[in-house]
């Protein structure tokens, strides 16, 4: 019997957002996924906020499906957005003592999105967040590029790898001013850009037995790779918007 009251009990998860991407200035609550979201805006305080029941949703679903929503928003905002976590078991939503300054503000917040219910929308999404979230430029080239490898094999055969031939397909279509005029720049010195950013960014990033290899502390790495993952978000975002349908607006 007391099983069945405590299933029954309202129990909230209370979660921090840290970043900068649109968020409500009044307490505002949103439907996605099938469950109701509650946002408090940041005070003096209080940190920006996400709080849901966990009636009929288990803390790791729950999550998960805060993730899904900030990954919407960095999507549509081009900000990084980030769950710092919480704490759950409080019959009603509590917020969440302050720590950082970095927080988001949009008067209006005309959110009309659901979770997108192809798969590799989720994931580019989520990647897409972590790329713009991340503290580290490796890393976040990297982040996006995984994005790209969600549409073609990361494999040769007969010589030919599927992921370089497929940033060659995209790469004339990429508009964006910055990756534009960064693919200019790297095709005075480089005969094959798609290889070139396989080789010299993905593959040099991910491993340090041979050369190429990306270093950390190396300055001058880290100059070359900030400017090179223009050209690779650009593509990602080319990808997302085109391949997979995703809408850039909050409003769906």
């Amino acid at each position: 019997m007391l099983g069945v009251e405590f299933i029954n009990m309202d129990r909230w998860l209370n979660i921090g957002v840290l970043g900068g991407a649109c968020w409500p200035t009044n307490e505002l609550k949103i439907t996605i996924g099938g469950h109701e979201l509650i946002l408090k805006p940041a005070t003096k305080d209080t940190e920006q906020s996400i709080h849901i029941n966990l009636k009929g949703i288990s803390d790791i679903e729950a999550m998960t499906l805060i993730n899904r929503f900030l990954s919407i928003l960095a999507w549509c905002d081009d900000q990084g957005i980030e769950n710092f976590g919480g704490g759950s078991g409080n019959p009603i939503p509590v917020t969440v003592p302050r720590k950082s300054r970095v927080v988001g503000s949009s008067i209006a917040f005309p959110f009309n999105r659901d979770i997108e219910k192809n798969t590799k929308a989720q994931l580019s999404l989520a990647l897409y967040r972590e790329g713009l979230t991340i503290n580290s430029i490796p890393f976040a080239f990297l982040s996006y590029f995984k994005i790209l490898n969600i549409f073609w094999k990361d494999k040769y055969t007969n010589g030919v790898n599927e992921l370089i031939e497929g940033i060659r397909g995209i790469l004339p279509c990429i508009k964006e001013g910055l990756a534009e005029k960064r693919i200019v720049e790297v095709k005075k010195t480089e005969n094959d850009v798609p290889k070139y950013l396989y080789e010299s960014g993905r593959c040099a990033i991910a491993h340090a037995h041979s050369n190429p290899i990306v270093d950390p502390d190396d300055v001058t790495d880290l100059r070359r790779l900030s400017q090179d993952v223009w050209i690779v978000k650009a593509m990602a975002e080319y990808l997302i918007e085109t391949k997979l349908n995703v809408s850039r607006t909050i409003l769906g």
